[in-house]
């Protein structure tokens, strides 16, 4: 049974990619996910708060309107929600190191669900003040050189460029991704940072596309309730192992730790997930939009500091 495209309700995920120029040298780790939430978590604080002597911003009165508390420390009133996903994800476009010196450029990406459009100046400022403040290891300063926007799958426009935001409505649509059509019988999903799914409650290095999928359509589902015009719920009526029972799966998936600092508990923390690919033959047609979904939305745990990345080939 394939989705109704026509009941579902709009979703906004709003992409972008941002190009820095480096003012000095400095060292950009492994992954740097931790790296760039990190620093950008420092800077927009120090953009928006009022408070900026106070540590903690549970007994803040301006936390249920703060900019980064619905950015960066979210919280839901929601007793069904628990560790409700960000609105917003910052993550590396690859993995691996890059010495950085005077000149050298590094991009990254970062992306806006629904509603959290609207706080599109705030972001680009923090960024900007990431770049007095210094990332990585030697705190290096940078330059904000352009910020460009996916208005299509394949299509970019900038929105900054000579320290002029100019906003852009269009975006990618739940919509418009489900109305995308695949009628190859071969798909290959590969990862391009680890995938950290949890199977009934543990995390798993043998990840099945069952898995994949329901991470998926949960992740939209909290996404959509939180930021968008309402629930979407992919799999409401559908047996999903209809959806798969044509589909033949090869994996080769393998479990990658790595470590990355953190500031709030000022220590190195180990993390990690599954790497690899996953190659599928059969009759694509009804999970490729669910699929393509992922590769924006992302899936799994800490997607927001850059896992749970795959590409669709």
């Amino acid at each position: 049974m394939a989705i109704n495209n026509a009941s579902l309700l709009n979703f906004s995920i709003h992409c972008y990619e941002v190009k820095i120029k480096a003012k000095e040298f400095f060292s950009i780790p492994y992954f740097p996910g931790s790296m760039l939430r990190g620093a950008f978590g420092v800077a927009l604080k120090k953009v928006v708060c009022l408070y900026k002597k106070e540590q903690d911003c549970k007994g803040c009165l301006l936390k249920k309107s703060c900019v980064y508390r619905f950015l960066f420390e979210t919280e839901t009133q929601s007793l069904s929600i628990s560790n409700p996903p960000h609105p917003l994800m910052l993550y590396p476009l690859s993995l691996g190191g890059k010495q950085m010196r005077k000149g050298s450029v590094y991009q990254f990406g970062f992306t806006l669900f629904g509603k959290a459009i609207d706080y599109l100046p705030y972001v680009v400022y923090a960024i900007m003040q990431m770049g007095k403040i210094g990332i990585g290891k030697g705190k290096g300063k940078f330059e904000l050189v352009s910020i460009k926007k996916y208005i299509s799958e394949k299509r970019k426009k900038e929105v900054f460029f000579g320290q002029r935001l100019i906003p852009i409505d269009k975006a990618l649509e739940v919509k418009s991704i489900f109305k995308k059509k695949w009628k190859e019988k071969k798909l290959i999903l590969e990862t391009i940072t680890p995938l950290r799914l949890k199977v009934h409650g543990r995390l798993s290095d043998n990840i099945s596309l069952k898995d994949i999928i329901l991470a998926i359509t949960r992740r939209l589902k909290v996404l959509s309730a939180l930021y968008g015009e309402g629930e979407i719920d992919l799999l409401k009526g559908i047996l999903i192992e209809e959806m798969l029972k044509d589909i033949k799966i090869t994996t080769d998936f393998k479990w990658q730790d790595f470590k990355r600092f953190s500031k709030r508990q000022d220590a190195y923390l180990h993390i990690g997930g599954v790497v690899g690919r996953m190659i599928l033959t059969g009759n694509l047609s009804l999970i490729y939009p669910l699929l393509k979904l992922g590769e924006y939305i992302h899936v799994g745990k800490n997607t927001a500091f850059g896992l749970g990345r795959y590409r669709l080939a």
